[in-house]
């Protein structure tokens, strides 16, 4: 109670609320909005025909107005994380140990669950999905900020393995059951932000080494398990395989079902030119692309707003980006600058991976683009993160206002 008590009167002597930043909350405003805009353009006609609906035909705007619900109730959270919620209540050890708790259940919950292009990573009940790994995500970021500022005078000594492992159990423990979900994808990101996390703290040199080589030898072996499994179940034709083989030849004859995604996203990029084709005018989408509205969300974007599209839509997110890692350099804690890097590391490790994908840059992992794809628990998720971010913003002016 005394701890909750002094971050109350905290928030009341700092007056976060009057705080907000409001190039943060417009340029998400725009990115959700422009969401909703182009996942009705990318799904409009095909839900006519069931395209993205396992053939069975739904109405126009059926993805528009489950995304719609979803984008308000993601800025509703944005805005209640930014000005009524402390980013202090974050670092409190009893709500990460029952919120590593629920998160573990949840993480479980997917694996006995119907796989989805070879991941059970979605909780599905009814008409109601959300993936839990976008969750864990952003839990692990708390949990490694967390460490990275109580165990900090510790980590500035050189650690046994056993030392660093029961420090980073919690996280290395929710990433190994993220794993049992092959979700190759969520995989990478998660271990690239820790990897950058882990990088960028101020631990001893030796210790970062350790946990570097650890985590290099669980990802080979997690690697090889992968590879034997295709080689002993899928004689090589498994649906991780193919996209590798794309990745390396899109235009070869015996991979010409599995490359449709990355040939007709080059056809999109293409068709859009400069200025795009206007927007609703894809042709893409007209069941040639088939996650229009979804992964390849860009390609639809880039074909209908041209490059001048696909530029805004970066430029917003490095706004974004960029206001992130503000914060975090000019806290004076811990917690909230290591919190905002790996944040701001979420956010460009997926930028990055979903346009690689796209593009054919790197091969595809099914990673949706933030705050655009279409697809609840991400832009959920990403916003509640990018909420708790624009708190520690909102304490970070109030100290360089008291520094004047």
């Amino acid at each position: 109670m005394n701890f909750v008590r002094r971050i109350h009167r905290s928030i009341k002597h700092e007056r976060r609320h009057v705080r907000l930043d409001w190039v943060v909350a417009l340029t998400l405003l725009v990115l959700l909005v422009l969401s909703c805009m182009m996942v009705y353009s990318a799904s409009m006609i095909g839900n006519k025909y069931g395209t993205f609906t396992s053939g069975i035909p739904v109405s126009e705007t059926y993805f528009l107005q489950r995304q719609a619900m979803w984008v308000v109730l993601a800025y509703i959270a944005f805005l209640v994380f930014s000005v009524a919620i402390p980013f202090e209540v974050f670092k409190n050890k009893s709500f990460l140990m029952n919120g590593y708790l629920v998160i573990a259940f949840l993480l479980f919950l997917p694996l006995f669950m119907p796989s989805i292009n070879g991941a059970r990573s979605w909780i599905r009940i009814g008409a109601f999905s959300f993936q839990p790994s976008t969750l864990a995500q952003l839990f692990i970021i708390m949990y490694m900020a967390y460490i990275l500022e109580t165990r900090k005078v510790k980590l500035r000594q050189i650690c046994t393995s056993s030392e660093l492992l029961k420090m980073f159990g919690i996280p290395l423990g929710l990433v190994t059951i993220i794993a049992l979900q092959n979700d190759t994808g969520m995989i990478l990101i998660t271990l690239s932000v820790m990897g950058i996390m882990t990088l960028c703290s101020n631990m001893h040199s030796q210790n970062i080494k350790k946990i570097l080589s650890l985590a290099i030898v669980a990802g080979v072996v997690v690697l090889m398990l992968f590879m034997l499994k295709s080689a002993l179940f899928s004689s090589g034709t498994s649906y991780r395989t193919n996209r590798l083989k794309v990745f390396l030849n899109p235009f070869s004859e015996d991979l010409a079902a599995a490359a449709d995604q990355v040939i007709n996203s080059y056809v999109a990029f293409g068709n859009g030119g400069l200025f795009g084709r206007g927007l609703g005018n894809s042709i893409q989408k007209l069941g040639y692309l088939p996650e229009a509205h979804t992964d390849f969300i860009l390609a639809i974007i880039a074909e209908e707003l041209g490059f001048i599209g696909v530029l805004f839509v970066v430029t917003l997110l490095l706004i974004i980006i960029g206001k992130v890692i503000f914060s975090g350099t000019k806290s004076r804690n811990t917690f909230s600058a290591m919190y905002s890097l790996g944040f701001a590391s979420l956010l460009v490790v997926q930028g990055v991976v979903n346009i690689g994908g796209v593009t054919a840059s790197i091969p595809m992992t099914g990673v949706p683009l933030p705050f655009i794809s279409n697809g609840g628990s991400s832009i959920l998720v990403l916003s509640i993160g990018l909420g708790i971010a624009t708190n520690i913003l909102a304490h970070v002016k109030y100290l360089r206002s008291n520094k004047k």
